[in-house]
């Protein structure tokens, strides 16, 4: 009976400290869970935009950083400069496709438009470090800026002052999901 308890309790621990290891090894690459187990059995879970959980690993005591804004482990801010570059040049063409469109002169609004979308298109090979669902959702939203710069050449064209106002303003919805997809404090 007491060789049966301590086996018992010999492979609770080894299975405690094996999901212990996998979790810091899962959290090395790339995951975003924000739960980390320890080998009591118990989850602690971070929240907040940057925290560490510690995964005691036995006598190892491995800590592991957790990310709770969803992007990968050690992702911040300042991992996206490049993003960060391209993001204050799409502010400004953004400005410039409101000023065409607040002129009227919508025979010129083509360029504007395509100037955001060419800018937005350069963003996913600059943003490595977002969590693979804000990447899938980046990969959208750049789907979606194309599709509505087409929306507006063709409002422009046809001097169709509405259509052009309203792809305007999905275009801005669709820059304001993008920009949330970062960490806080990336574009400035």
């Amino acid at each position: 009976m007491i060789q049966h308890t301590l086996h018992k309790a010999l492979w609770k621990g080894l299975g405690a400290s094996l999901l212990g290891v996998a979790l810091a090894g899962c959290g090395s690459n790339g995951a975003s869970d924000n739960t980390s187990a320890d080998t009591s059995g118990s989850a602690s879970t971070s929240t907040g935009s940057s925290s560490t959980a510690t995964t005691n690993s036995g006598s190892t005591g491995i800590t592991q950083p957790v990310s709770g804004t969803g992007t990968s482990v050690g992702a911040s801010a300042a991992s996206f400069s490049a993003a960060t570059a391209t993001w204050t040049k799409i502010t400004a063409a953004k400005a410039g496709l409101e000023k065409v469109v607040a002129s009227k002169n919508l025979k010129t609004v083509h360029e504007a438009a395509f100037k955001v979308r060419d800018l937005v298109r350069t963003l996913p090979a600059q943003s490595s470090g977002l969590a693979p669902d804000k990447a899938k959702t980046l990969a959208t939203q750049v789907k979606n800026v194309d599709q509505l710069a087409s929306k507006l050449d063709a409002a422009g064209d046809s001097g169709n002052l509405k259509a052009t106002q309203d792809n305007q303003a999905g275009l801005s919805d669709a820059l304001d999901t993008i920009h949330d997809l970062y960490p806080s404090g990336t574009f400035k």
